[in-house]
């Protein structure tokens, strides 16, 4: 039930940011740097976790949030970790 729901608001949250990006003078290039930070912020999320304590398993999930919704959506899939 928990993954359903992260799967509906992960849709809900990706069209305003990508309707954002598409609004700017450059469009691909802010969705490119969002998609990389948050690739970057999950990468250091899971080397990290050993610090942290706070595990988050890099899968198709996790990382289709880090890409569609960048950092913001790495702080929340590691809040739901911390849970």
């Amino acid at each position: 039930m928990r993954e359903i729901l992260c799967w509906v608001l992960l849709l809900l949250a990706a069209y305003p940011l990508l309707r954002r990006c598409s609004s700017g003078k450059k469009p691909v290039r802010t969705g490119l740097v969002s998609s990389a930070l948050g690739f970057a912020g999950l990468a250091a999320a899971s080397i990290l976790s050993p610090v942290t304590g706070v595990t988050v398993a890099v899968n198709f999930f996790t990382a289709a949030v880090a890409v569609l919704l960048g950092l913001p959506g790495v702080v929340c899939v590691t809040a739901l970790a911390m849970i």
